[in-house]
C-alpha cells in the first residue's frame, strides 16, 4: 500500500522550499537577497542528482530553476556555509513522516515496527582528514577521510527514521543507537558491528526486541554453569539446532536465548575456506575456534521461545539485509560516494546533497508501496530518474505536484513484482511462507 499522495506532497514542498529557505539563513549560506536562494540550490541539486547521479556542477547549473545563472556562479556556491545548509537540510528531511500503509504481515504484526540499521563509508579529500579521519590505506573506507553515514529504517512502512554522520576510522558499535529510543514493542535488527553488550541491555530494559550475531569470543553460561566460550558448547553439541536460555557476556552479562543453526556441509566448507584465506594473510592459521564456528550460525535474541520459533527468529534477522540492498542502491544507482569535486567542503557537500536525493527519491517510490510491496527496486528507481525534473517543474504548484505523484504510482503499479526464487526464497518470500533455513 503507497504513502498518501497529500502527505508526500507536503513533505516534499515544505522540505525543499520554506524549511531550506529558513535552514540557509540559520547557517549564513544566504545573508542577503541573492538569484541563487536557499531553495533553488537545494531543488537544483535534489532533482539534478536524481535524474542523474553522475552530473557533474556545470550540467547542474543548466537545471537550475533561477534563470541566467552560469555555471561558474553555482560553483562558487558550495562552500562551508553550504555543507552545513545541504546537512541541516539532509536532517530534517529524515525527520519527516512520510511512511507507506504497512502490509499486513502476520509475523511482523507482533512488533510495534522493524527496524534495520547499517552503514556507508564514503571517502573524502585528505583535506579533511582532520575532521573526518579514515582507517589509511586504499579502499574507500581506509583512506586518510572518510565520513561513515547511518541509516535506520522500518521496514513496515518504508519511513527512514534516523541518519548520523561519524568519521569512517570508528567503529559502527562506537554509534549509540539508544540516543534515539526506538517503542517499546519495536523489533531491532543490526550487523555484528553494531553488537555490544550495553546497548542490548538497554533494549531490552526498555521493551525492545532484539536479535544479533555473536562474536566469535563471545561467553555464555547455561543455568548455574561457569560461563565459557559459546564455541565450545557448539562443540561438544550433536543435534543440528541448538535454542538454550543462557546468561552471555563478561563484565556486562544479559540474559537471552541462544540459537544456533548448523550449516550444510558445502556451506561450512566455503566459510573454512574463506577463513583459511584471511587467515593466510595474516599469517596465521585457522583455530579450532574458527573451524567450529565455521559449521554453525549463532544467534542472541531476546524474543521469547513461546512466541518465536528458531525458523522464525532466522526470517526475521534476514530482514536485515534489505539495509544493506537499500545502501548498495543508493551508491550504485544514486551516485553517493562518486563526485567530480576535488576540494574537501566541496565534495563533502556533495555527500549530503545526495543522500538528500536518496531520501527524497525513496519518498517518491513510497508511491508504489512500502519495501514488502515486492517491487523491482532498481527498475523503480530509474522510473523515480525518469519523474525527478517533473516533480521539480511541478513544486511551486500544489496540485500540479500531487497529480505528477499519482502519475508515478500508476507506473510503478504497472512494474512487474520480483522474481520469484523457487529453490532459496528470499526473506520477504519466508515472511509469507516461513521454511526451515537451509
Amino acid at each position: 500500500m503507497s504513502a498518501p499522495i497529500p502527505n508526500l506532497a507536503r513533505a516534499i514542498r515544505t522540505v525543499l522550499t520554506a524549511d531550506a529557505d529558513r535552514a540557509a539563513a540559520r547557517v549564513g549560506f544566504v545573508r542577503r537577497r541573492r538569484k541563487i536562494s536557499g531553495a533553488a540550490f537545494i531543488q537544483t541539486l535534489v532533482f539534478g542528482w536524481i535524474e542523474d547521479p553522475r552530473a557533474p556542477v556545470d550540467a547542474l547549473a543548466a537545471r537550475c530553476p533561477v534563470p541566467g545563472v552560469t555555471p561558474q556562479a553555482f560553483h562558487k556556491r558550495f562552500t562551508p556555509a553550504a555543507t552545513e545548509f545541504v546537512r541541516e537540510v539532509l536532517l530534517r528531511a529524515v525527520g519527516q513522516l512520510v511512511a507507506a500503509q504497512p502490509i499486513a504481515v502476520p509475523l511482523l504484526q507482533r512488533f510495534a515496527g522493524v527496524y534495520v540499521e547499517d552503514s556507508t563509508v564514503v571517502a573524502l579529500p585528505d583535506t579533511l582528514r582532520d575532521t573526518f579521519p579514515g582507517c589509511g590505506g586504499n579502499t574507500p573506507s581506509a583512506g586518510l577521510a572518510a565520513i561513515k553515514a547511518h541509516v535506520r529504517w522500518e521496514l513496515t512502512t518504508g519511513r527512514i527514521t534516523g541518519m548520523a554522520f561519524q568519521p569512517g576510522r570508528q567503529p559502527d558499535g562506537r554509534f549509540n543507537a539508544t540516543d534515539d529510543p526506538l517503542p517499546a514493542g519495536a523489533l531491532r535488527l543490526a550487523d555484528l558491528g553494531y553488537f555490544d553488550f550495553g546497548v542490548l541491555t538497554r533494549l531490552s530494559a526498555a521493551g525492545v526486541f532484539w536479535i544479533s550475531r555473536l562474536p566469535p569470543n563471545a561467553v555464555a553460561a547455561v543455568g548455574d554453569e561457569r560461563p565459557s566460550e559459546v564455541w565450545r558448547l557448539l562443540r561438544q553439541w550433536s543435534g543440528d539446532l541448538l535454542d538454550l536460555r543462557v546468561t552471555a557476556g563478561n563484565e556486562t552479562r544479559i540474559g537471552c536465548r541462544l540459537l544456533a543453526f548448523r550449516c550444510p556441509p558445502g556451506v561450512a566448507a566455503r566459510r573454512r575456506e574463506q577463513s583459511a584465506e584471511r587467515q593466510r594473510k595474516k599469517g596465521r592459521v585457522v583455530s579450532e575456534r574458527l573451524r567450529v564456528l565455521c559449521e554453525w550460525t549463532v544467534f542472541a535474541t531476546n524474543l521469547p521461545a513461546d512466541r518465536f520459533t528458531p525458523e522464525q527468529v532466522w526470517v526475521l534477522y534476514r530482514l536485515r539485509w534489505q539495509v544493506e540492498l537499500l545502501l548498495k542502491l543508493w551508491r550504485s544507482h544514486g551516485g553517493v560516494g562518486q563526485s567530480h569535486g576535488r576540494l574537501g567542503h566541496r565534495v563533502l557537500c556533495e555527500v549530503y546533497a545526495k543522500l538528500l536525493a536518496m531520501v527524497v527519491r525513496h519518498w517518491l517510490l513510497l508511491t508504489g508501496g512500502g519495501p514488502l510491496a515486492r517491487m523491482n527496486p532498481v527498475r523503480a528507481a530509474r522510473e523515480a530518474r525518469r519523474f525527478a525534473l517533473a516533480v521539480a517543474d511541478a513544486l511551486p504548484c500544489a496540485r500540479r505536484l500531487r497529480r505528477v505523484l499519482r502519475s508515478l504510482r500508476d507506473t510503478l503499479a504497472l512494474l512487474r513484482p520480483r522474481h520469484r526464487r523457487r529453490k532459496r526464497p528470499s526473506a520477504l518470500e519466508l515472511l509469507f511462507e516461513p521454511q526451515t533455513p537451509s
